[in-house]
Parts: structure tokens; C-alpha cells; sequence
């Protein structure tokens, strides 16, 4: 079995990375995947609850900011 030093691995991975990134990026399917499938009522009605309560909880941790009437600021993490 090969022995490998971390310093010397983390550098081959450090020099690497670039090139993994450019072919993930260059054999990425262009694409956008389109939904054809139509959501049932009941998942709906699940997906509106989960997204108002993360808003509700975005509010009381003060990352939702009103700046006016229409405009508002929200701080992703």
C-alpha cells in the first residue's frame, strides 16, 4: 500500500480542483429540468404551511427587514 503525506495530498487536491470543476461545469447538462408534473392539493397546501412558517421564523430572528411598504430585505444566511 501507497503512503501519502496530508500536507502533500492536500496540495495535489488544492492543484486538482480547478480542472474537476471546469469538467463538472463543461459536462453539466445546460438544460433547466421543467416540472411536468402538476403538485396535488394536499402537497400544496403542505408547501404554503412549511414556507410561511420559515417566514414567520425568518421575522422573529430579524432577518426580514421593511423597508417600505412593497420593499422588504431578506438576510440569507
Amino acid at each position: 500500500m501507497r503512503k501519502i503525506n496530508m500536507n502533500d495530498l492536500n496540495q495535489w487536491i488544492t492543484e486538482q480542483k480547478p480542472k474537476a470543476e471546469q469538467q463538472i461545469v463543461r459536462n453539466r447538462n445546460s438544460a433547466k429540468i421543467i416540472r411536468t408534473r402538476q403538485r396535488d392539493k394536499e402537497e400544496e397546501v403542505i408547501l404554503d404551511k412549511l414556507c410561511m412558517e420559515k417566514w414567520k421564523r425568518a421575522e422573529q430572528e430579524g432577518k426580514i427587514k421593511y423597508l417600505s411598504k412593497r420593499k422588504w430585505f431578506y438576510d440569507f444566511d
